[in-house]
C-alpha cells in the first residue's frame, strides 16, 4: 500500500498547509457562524467515547438545534456515551454547497469552540448530496465486526463520507468527503479507500493520521434514513495502482486514506427525518446566507495569527477578489 509514515513524507506527497487557508479560521462564533447555524438541522459529531475510542454521530433536529450561548459556547445534545475531551463539528445546511466546521471540547457545560471555519464546497459538489433522491426502502441494519453485504451495499450506494480524527494532543476535526457513488471502495471485508481529493488545503485529517490513527467514518445514502459508522485505523497510501483505481475525469488523488475495520455500525437514523436533510421543498434558500466570499474575507480579517505575512494578507483581503477565486476554483478544481 505504500504507507506514509512522516509529516515530511506526507507534506512530500500533497504539500503543505497553505497559510493563506489557515487564516480563514477564527476563535469564535461571530454573525457569519450564527447565521448559518439558525438554518442548519444536522451535524456530524466527532468524538471520543467513555471507552477512548474514536466515534462519530449523526445529530439533528429544527433549524438551530445547536445554540449558540456564547461566542465560543454551543449547547446541542450529545451521545451518552461521549467523554469530555476533544470533539468536532461539521454543520450541514440542507441545500447549501458549504459546511461550518467547529473543533473544540465537549463538557458538562456543553460545547466549548476553539476553531470556526468555513469549509468549502467541492466535496457537496462531487457528492451531489442536495439533488432530488427518491426514498430508498426500509434496509437491513447491521452491527459487526466486518463489512457484511448489507453494509457493503450501503457503502457502493453512498457518494459522501465524514472523516473524525484526533491528533496527539486530541484536538479533533472532522472532514468531509465527497465523490460519485462508487468511490467509497471496499478493499477487503475490513478495509476501506477513501480518496483525498482538493478541498481546503489544510490536510488537517491527513497530519491527524499520520500521528494517531484512529478514525470514525460516518457515511451517507442520499434518500436513505441509516447512517453507517466505520470505527477503526487509518494510514496515508500514495500506491500508484490504487490511486489510479480511484481516479475521476482523468485525475488521480495525491493520497489515498485506507481504513482498517474494527467495528461496523450501520442503522436508522431519526435525525435524517428530522433534520429533513433530503427533502427539497425544506431546503434552505440560498439568498438567506452570507455568500461564503464574505465569510471567508471576514474571518481572514478577523483572524488573529501574527506575523508580517499573516497582516499583509488581512489588509489585501477582498471580498470580490476572493468570490472571483473561489468561483474559479469550483470550475477548475473539483479533482
Amino acid at each position: 500500500m505504500n504507507p506514509v509514515g512522516s509529516v515530511p513524507e506526507l507534506e512530500n506527497a500533497v504539500g503543505k498547509p497553505v497559510s493563506a487557508m489557515m487564516l480563514k479560521t477564527i476563535d469564535h462564533l461571530d454573525e457569519h457562524c450564527r447565521t448559518i447555524l439558525a438554518v442548519s438541522t444536522a451535524a456530524v459529531l466527532g468524538y471520543v467515547d467513555r471507552d477512548g475510542v474514536q466515534r462519530t454521530r449523526l445529530l439533528g433536529g429544527a433549524p438551530g438545534f445547536a445554540k449558540v450561548t456564547a461566542p465560543t459556547r454551543l449547547d446541542l445534545g450529545f451521545p451518552d456515551d461521549a467523554a469530555a475531551g476533544g470533539a468536532s463539528l461539521l454543520m450541514l445546511v440542507p441545500g447549501w454547497r458549504e459546511t461550518l466546521r467547529i473543533n473544540g471540547t465537549v463538557g458538562a457545560d456543553g460545547f466549548t469552540v476553539r476553531e470556526a471555519y468555513l469549509h468549502c464546497g467541492k466535496a457537496v459538489i462531487r457528492a451531489g448530496l442536495w439533488n432530488p433522491a427518491a426514498p430508498v426502502a426500509p434496509a437491513a441494519e447491521d452491527d459487526a465486526a466486518a463489512i457484511g453485504p448489507a453494509a457493503a451495499a450501503f457503502l457502493g450506494a453512498a457518494p459522501f463520507a465524514v472523516i473524525s480524527s484526533r491528533d496527539e494532543d486530541g484536538r479533533a476535526d472532522s472532514s468531509p468527503r465527497g465523490d460519485p457513488a462508487g468511490d467509497l471502495r471496499l478493499l477487503g471485508p475490513t478495509t476501506v479507500a477513501i480518496a483525498d481529493r482538493p478541498g481546503n488545503r489544510r490536510t488537517d485529517t491527513l497530519h491527524n493520521i499520520v500521528a494517531h490513527p484512529e478514525v470514525a467514518v460516518l457515511v451517507l445514502v442520499p434518500g436513505d434514513d441509516r447512517t453507517l459508522e466505520l470505527t477503526g485505523t487509518a494510514t496515508i497510501s500514495t500506491d500508484t495502482d490504487l490511486r489510479e483505481q480511484l481516479a475521476e475525469r482523468g485525475k488521480a488523488p495525491k493520497a489515498v486514506v485506507v481504513v482498517e475495520v474494527s467495528r461496523v455500525r450501520l442503522a436508522r437514523s431519526e435525525e435524517i427525518a428530522t433534520a429533513a436533510l433530503w427533502d427539497t421543498g425544506r431546503h434552505v434558500d440560498r439568498d438567506a446566507l452570507p455568500r461564503p466570499s464574505a465569510v471567508w474575507t471576514d474571518h481572514v480579517k478577523r483572524n488573529t495569527t501574527g506575523g508580517v505575512g499573516a497582516r499583509v494578507l488581512r489588509a489585501v483581503a477582498n471580498e470580490r477578489v476572493m468570490r472571483a477565486g473561489v468561483d474559479l476554483d469550483y470550475r477548475q478544481n473539483l479533482y
